[in-house]
């Protein structure tokens, strides 16, 4: 199957959806744009560059066109595998353990098992963006962030 085509249809689909809801929102006008406003732009976007990417699919010559084996053929899935499994757990443990902690945490894994830096400067990294990043949300920006069992 020619992948383009498929992965046209995917995004087009993605992006009808985002623009269904959209409306749902309220788009509003122009002058007072309603809720949906920007995600209906953007989904239309999305939609609008799908049509292209289709259309181009269709001018192609087959012989040009890849497949969709050919497009995962010799892929190494260890480290999206790994974000993607890091980032559940991220999200699983979030409210239990609080911002500071699974945030901290998270980086932590990240740097020294798929990134394989050393313990201290995985340390101090981490340090610094989850501090960096629970000052600009919590303070400069009052976001509500969840404590955890430990308070912090």
């Amino acid at each position: 199957m020619n992948a383009d085509r498929l992965s046209a249809f995917f995004w087009l689909i993605l992006g009808g959806g985002g623009v269904w809801g959209s409306i749902s929102l309220g788009l509003g006008t122009t002058r007072e744009p309603g809720s949906g406003f920007l995600s209906f732009l953007a989904s239309g976007s999305v939609c609008l560059m799908a049509l292209i990417i289709f259309a181009q699919s269709l001018r192609k010559k087959a012989e040009t066109v890849p497949t969709i084996s050919a497009l995962w053929s010799g892929l190494r899935w260890k480290r999206p595998l790994g974000v993607g499994f890091i980032t559940l757990g991220y999200i699983l443990v979030f409210n239990l353990l609080g911002f500071a902690v699974t945030t901290f945490l998270f980086l932590i894994v990240l740097f020294r098992g798929l990134e394989t830096l050393a313990w201290k400067k995985s340390l101090w990294i981490a340090l610094i963006s989850t501090s960096f990043t629970y000052l600009l949300l919590r303070i400069s920006l009052e976001a509500s962030l969840p404590k955890g069992i430990f308070g912090f």
